[in-house]
């Protein structure tokens, strides 16, 4: 079991089940005080934080957003109480953490969210770092949790699944025209094109793409004209599917249609090799890029709100 940063003193919780209530056979509340712990865990003791996120994703009719082959691995965190897992985690990067959170429906209203959230506040906070919780929107419990911690929505991210049936043919392509997989010795053409694209830092995405361009999980696409690239997007390959991510072109060459173009060849060439679970996240206020993914075939499928505390 490993944690990191100061552990909270822990949590006395009474639960006191009312009259007449008959608790789940799997989860019976104690009438006693106990005291909660919360850890991150060892990949061995996953099991039992996933099956509760399996069951809040079916109680509350939602998907929680788990990627358990993102890069990095993600962290998973139990709360429990005693030998049961009441409440879990799951926590993706490091200094800036994006943490999902569950807590069993059995043992909500007794502050167990709210205790994850405070030790995931302590963990950032030791590493130098900051965080947000992200939450299905279809949730029922999101505002009134939200609004009872004094969180602010910050952001939407709108994740879109491909329907194969809406994706339109491949245009005629321009004879200049070349899109291939990325090799590493691309690197620092990818730098240029996502640097120039985003307006991020070069150091910055360079160390991105370097942690990235050699490893299996990832491919990076390239579009290009004659032999200047120009576009590029990312390939993230998981147990779920394919999530793509990074799509971009240089501000010189925007307008002319190359990153659908892009996006389009790349859809085609996946559904060809058998992939059909292909997904893409834009943040809502992202009109053009949403448009574009429309337009691609893709269709929304869930919101997922970034809530953090005002700054």
């Amino acid at each position: 079991m490993q944690t990191f940063g100061a552990e909270p003193a822990p949590l006395a919780l009474c639960a006191e089940k009312k009259a007449g209530a008959i608790s789940p056979a799997y989860m019976k509340a104690p009438t006693t005080t106990m005291t909660l712990n919360i850890t991150i865990i060892s990949r061995s003791e996953w099991p039992a934080v996933l099956e509760l996120f399996d069951r809040c994703n079916h109680s509350d009719g939602i998907v929680l957003p788990v990627w358990l082959d993102a890069d990095p691995l993600p962290a998973l965190v139990a709360a429990r109480i005693g030998e049961t897992v009441a409440g879990g985690a799951v926590l993706y990067g490091y200094f800036e953490i994006e943490a999902v959170i569950a807590v069993d429906p059995a043992w909500r209203r007794r502050g167990i969210g709210r205790s994850l959230l405070t030790q995931i506040g302590q963990w950032a906070q030791a590493r130098g770092g900051s965080w947000v919780a992200v939450a299905d929107e279809a949730g029922p419990a999101v505002a009134p949790f939200a609004a009872a911690l004094g969180l602010q929505r910050l952001n939407i991210e709108v994740q879109l699944v491909l329907d194969p049936a809406r994706l339109p043919p491949l245009p005629d392509v321009p004879a200049a025209w070349h899109t291939r997989l990325a090799e590493p010795n691309d690197a620092d053409a990818l730098t240029a094109i996502i640097a120039d694209a985003f307006g991020d830092p070069v150091e910055q995405v360079a160390a991105f793409v370097a942690d990235r361009i050699a490893n299996p999980v990832h491919r990076f696409v390239i579009g290009e004209i004659g032999a200047r690239p120009v576009a590029a997007l990312r390939l993230l390959r998981s147990e779920q599917g394919i999530m793509i991510t990074t799509v971009g072109v240089r501000r010189d060459q925007q307008g002319r249609g190359y990153g659908r173009l892009l996006l389009l060849t790349t859809l085609h060439r996946l559904l060809a090799a058998g992939y059909h679970d292909i997904r893409i996240e834009v943040e809502e206020t992202n009109v053009p890029a949403f448009n574009l993914y429309r337009a691609c075939g893709f269709v929304p499928q869930r919101r997922y709100g970034m809530y953090g505390r005002p700054s």
